[in-house]
């Protein structure tokens, strides 16, 4: 095998690894309950009406809260399993569903008895995270990547 043959095999591995290794989540599915980061405050407004409770930029609605920083979503949350993503993964749901739906997560940390599974979307300007508490998904957060 010549040397530019193996250069190619080994660069065409790499590149066949590195599509692996990352869910590559479409932007428009990182959302929750039809609000997605990057939203602007007037579409969520229009939306679902004022909040039921703000505290500076922390907006609390009955099943969900989010952040707004001059005037975009830069995140929103929910422990409610009434509220969904747009494949349909909501709390509640065995942690296994992540799998199934998004695949292998970009990022997983372990942290007192939780586990988050982090996926980012194929620009990598939005995530999703999923918290799991004894193999069940008890928070759903989709944030702007800092």
């Amino acid at each position: 095998m010549s040397f530019k043959n193996l250069a190619a095999l080994i660069c065409g591995a790499m590149i066949l690894t590195s599509s692996i290794c990352f869910a590559a989540v479409d932007s428009d599915k990182i959302s929750l309950g039809g609000i997605s980061p990057g939203m602007s405050e007037t579409d969520l407004i229009a939306a679902f009406g004022q909040p039921n409770h703000k505290v500076g930029n922390d907006w609390t609605y009955k099943t969900f809260t989010v952040e707004i920083e001059s005037g975009i979503v830069t995140e929103i949350s929910t422990r409610s399993e009434t509220i969904i993503t747009p494949d349909g993964v909501r709390v509640g749901l065995v942690a296994e569903a992540l799998n199934t739906t998004f695949g292998k997560a970009d990022k997983v940390d372990n942290d007192y008895g939780e586990t988050e599974y982090k996926y980012y979307s194929t620009d990598r300007t939005k995530k999703i995270e999923f918290k799991v508490v004894n193999g069940m998904i008890a928070k759903i957060s989709c944030k702007v990547n800092d």
